[in-house]
């Protein structure tokens, strides 16, 4: 991925909402019942943006190293004008380099935990906290790392900001002990936290995207880092270090969230060194997987069953083919730099690399084709299998998508819509894949509950997956979603928790913008002369008067996001936390009548 430049490689609220407060902007390309909105602007090279666990606050990363957070006050996002957080003086934020992922802690209602994975500028790296170092001072385009960092928020003030002394270094914390950046890309990543509380990095094989790279190519900073430490000799094999379990680069890593060690319910965790490579890592055989996101519930709430959930992994691809993985168990091996997609990649496959640190077998060796579906029963041995991906699609405008299959033992790669394979739908063209989300909840509306949407960074279309229960392939159909050019560098998708809706990140125009699903708000006028709120305006309690039968009270903000749902008889009181404004309460009763009704919170 190239952030500088393209890629070379019906309802009566809406009417009501628009009319009165122009609050919404539809987007005629999008299915029906959904509309698209602006919700910030003017960030500068935005990254993404994740959300609190109720959706209270968001929280919007830049490149630059700088996070700002946003809370909701009852019917929009307010920004806060002061950074939450600014690492920007250690982040390297050139090229593809910069601040490229941020999490919360999954109990950071309470600890105000966060997690960043980003590309530490090489000044900052080998001079910070020496005399030579300055801090208005940038070094690029040579040798760093790749480091995952945790920091305490503090939100005691009303102007929230860091406990900047409470950083905990995780990954990165030396020279030899951070994802090795040897060229302008291939980084990586997410960072983002698994169903059994272990935190998930992807990371990228640090190699060269202008050449095939098994070591010793001159553009790359290869030798600067051996010299450095930052790269063992052994190392020096180009993108073939995605196959090699002793090194960082192109790998999915689990790691210990308080410690960043390795867990032992990893598939070749080592009990005498848990800081060691091997016992980091999760999976591997990855090119520049930049952004992966995971099937939240999918897995164990036990750590030490070393199930953290399904992971959706998007592979930027080289020169001909995007991919998408899915991970539903550890020691799985995504075949780069010996395939690219579905493909054998000739320039690799027959070069004859050797792996210095397994007594010089020959990478092509230890990474076959599947004969079935079924993944080895010993996690340390799935890397030995290429584990195919689930959607490859082609690079440039005529499209081809190719999804899993076998004819008996001989794995083959159908097209999706074509007669005999395992998935219908449209085919379609890319070049810079990006992970989205794993929808839950009827947020989006029940046709699109529990699928997986993803995007490409070039050609800015967003596509849906339905998929199976994974026993075989993954996926059953591929949707459009959104058209080509909806976006304007597409680099981050997630739903909000508060509403199901969707938010999207765009780098060039340096916006983050929602795609809502707009449920029918209707007017049943047999009930209209006896429903009454009482009081209205209310302080945040109040009564429902006029019911016959028990009903379910809904309350939205003036955007149309839903906000909380009330099973409630007549005259019983409802106590809420909204913040001071206008919303709209949809009643049901028993027999399925509905009324709207203009709430006022003072």
């Amino acid at each position: 991925m190239n952030f500088n430049a393209a890629h070379p490689i019906k309802s009566l609220s809406l009417i009501i909402l628009v009319l009165f407060f122009g609050l919404y902007s539809s987007h005629a390309q999008l299915p029906d019942d959904f509309s698209e909105n602006t919700v910030q602007s003017g960030y500068s090279q935005i990254m993404g943006a994740v959300f609190s666990s109720d959706g209270t606050y968001m929280f919007v990363w830049e490149k630059n190293g700088r996070v700002f957070i946003s809370e909701w006050d009852g019917s929009t996002y307010v920004k806060q004008s002061q950074a939450v957080l600014d690492i920007s003086e250690e982040v390297g934020g050139w090229r593809d380099f910069g601040l490229l992922s941020f999490c919360l802690d999954p109990d950071f209602d309470t600890n105000r935990r966060v997690y960043m994975y980003y590309v530490v500028d090489r000044h900052h790296l080998i001079n910070f906290g020496t005399p030579q170092y300055n801090a208005n001072t940038n070094d690029y385009y040579e040798a760093t790392i790749g480091r995952v960092t945790r920091y305490e928020l503090d939100f005691t003030n009303a102007t929230k900001t860091t406990n900047y002394a409470s950083r905990t270094v995780l990954l990165g914390s030396s020279l030899s002990d951070g994802v090795p950046i040897l060229h302008e890309s291939h980084a990586g990543g997410t960072v983002l936290f698994g169903d059994d509380g272990s935190l998930l990095v992807s990371t990228g094989d640090g190699a060269s995207y202008l050449t095939t790279d098994t070591g010793n190519i001159n553009h790359t900073y290869y030798q600067q880092a051996i010299n450095d430490g930052i790269l063992r000799t052994q190392e020096n094999v180009g993108a073939f270090r995605s196959q090699m379990i002793t090194s960082l680069n192109g790998k999915v890593l689990r790691i210990d969230p308080n410690t960043g060690q390795g867990l032992s319910s990893n598939p070749f965790y080592e009990v005498s060194d848990p800081g060691s490579v091997k016992s980091r890592v999760w999976a591997l055989g990855l090119r520049n997987p930049f952004r992966m996101c995971i099937m939240k519930g999918s897995g164990s709430s036990n750590i030490n069953d070393g199930d953290p959930g399904t992971l959706m992994v998007a592979d930027v691809g080289w020169t001909t083919w995007e991919d998408i993985h899915f991970f539903d168990k550890g020691g799985l091996n995504a075949g780069w730099p010996l395939y690219e997609g579905f493909a054998q990649l000739n320039s690799y496959y027959n070069s004859g690399t050797q792996n210095p640190d397994e007594g010089n077998v020959t990478f092509v060796s230890n990474c076959s084709q599947p004969t079935s579906f079924t993944d080895d029963n010993d996690p340390a041995l799935r890397r030995y299998t290429h584990n195919r991906p689930e959607i490859d699609f082609v690079h440039g405008n005529n499209g081809n998508a190719r999804v899993p299959w076998f004819n008996g033992t001989t794995p083959t790669n159908p097209q999706v819509g074509a007669s005999g394979s395992p998935a219908t739908g449209v085919m379609f063209a890319g070049n810079a894949v990006v992970a989205g989300f794993y929808s839950q909840g009827n947020g989006l509306g029940d046709d699109y509950e529990n699928k997986f949407f993803f995007a490409d960074y070039t050609k800015n279309w967003i596509h849906v997956a339905t998929l199976t229960d994974g026993s075989q392939n993954w996926v059953s159909d591929i949707e459009q979603f959104a058209p080509t050019n909806f976006g304007s560098g597409i680099v981050h998708m997630v739903q909000n928790p508060m509403d199901g809706s969707i938010y999207y990140a765009s780098i060039f125009d340096g916006s983050l913008r929602s795609i809502s699903f707009d449920e029918t708000l209707t007017v049943d006028d047999t009930i209209k002369s006896n429903v009454t709120i009482h009081p209205n305006p209310s302080s945040n309690v109040f009564r429902i008067l006029g019911l016959n039968s028990e009903a379910i009270a809904t309350v939205y903000s003036i955007t149309g996001k839903q906000i909380h749902t009330y099973s409630i008889n007549n005259d019983e009181a409802i106590t809420t936390n909204l913040t001071p404004g206008m919303y709209l309460l949809k009643i049901v009763d028993a027999q399925q009548r509905s009324y709207v009704k203009k709430l006022i919170i003072n």
